[in-house]
């Protein structure tokens, strides 16, 4: 059984927040990602494995592994040809003004971004609980400035209207997962946007040749992160439970399972903005 519960910076001490913090320039993201934000209900474990893989999400060779998955997420959905309906005409259908148009294709692009390298750094965090694994990485230079300059709210569930939440409700049937992912709940305000994006997702997620793409990005995430060094993180934590240790690699495996889907369905999804044609138009 996984964790279930969702932490708020106001919820945490000052060193998981730091944490938290910490996790936000790694990644260099105006927000933190759920899965660490449940992990929370174990703070020692955050503690621990943030102690031994923080320095590997800085480390320049993460960040070219995450660069390289990106691009073969993003090749996948060009070969694939899949697509959602033209988003700026949906979006106006909403009476959502042009200007918060680009705003929301940022956003997506913003997911499309992030959610390769929570890919990747997932796997790692399996790695670490399945014996860890050898390997070497060199200290990343990069100064963050998406982190510094933004914060992006991702309401949580407990905020969710009543069309919200049986909208949240149906992907929690569909998916399995015990919790809406970001990529969703980020659109809470705009209901009708989000059940446009759930329904193409949907459409999507029973897919073959889709869900057969999905286990293409899942075999590459693995490939992706041969090299970089994991410890055991059983022996760096005694005092963990059992009973903890098994709600969180089911919390991490739980994650981890429909990760693949939506990078694949975060590619596809940025593709149906026009702004991202223009841009493939003019580097061709």
């Amino acid at each position: 059984m996984p964790l279930t519960r969702s932490f708020e910076d106001s919820e945490v001490g000052p060193e998981i927040e730091r944490i938290f913090a910490d996790i936000r320039a790694s990644f260099d993201l105006p927000f933190v990602p759920t899965p660490f934000r449940v992990l929370a209900g174990v703070p020692e474990y955050l503690r621990l494995m943030w102690h031994d893989l923080g320095y590997v999400a800085a480390s320049r060779e993460f960040r070219s592994a995450a660069v390289a998955f990106q691009e073969f997420i993003r090749s996948q959905a060009i070969t694939g040809g899949w697509s959602f309906a033209n988003q700026e005409r949906v979006l106006a259908e909403q009476k959502i003004a042009r200007e918060d148009t680009l705003v929301l294709a940022g956003v997506v692009g913003l997911f499309n971004r992030a959610l390769p390298a929570l890919t990747l750094f997932l796997r790692l965090m399996q790695l670490g609980y399945s014996g860890g694994t050898g390997g070497r990485v060199s200290p990343g230079k990069l100064t963050p400035a998406l982190s510094r300059l933004i914060s992006l709210h991702v309401p949580g569930e407990r905020a969710a209207s009543l069309r919200v939440w049986l909208l949240y409700s149906e992907i929690k049937r569909t998916t399995g997962e015990e919790h809406v992912p970001d990529l969703f709940r980020v659109l809470s305000p705009f209901p009708g946007y989000l059940a446009s994006a759930w329904l193409e997702s949907k459409r999507l997620f029973r897919d073959q040749g889709f869900q057969s793409a999905r286990e293409e990005v899942a075999r590459r995430a693995t490939a992706c992160v041969t090299g970089l060094p994991v410890h055991d993180h059983r022996q760096l934590a005694q005092h963990i439970s059992a009973e903890q240790w098994s709600k969180i690699e089911a919390t991490v495996d739980s994650s981890l399972r429909l990760l693949p889907f939506y990078c694949l369905l975060a590619a596809t999804w940025r593709r149906s903005f026009a702004t991202e044609q223009t841009a493939v138009r003019a580097a061709s």
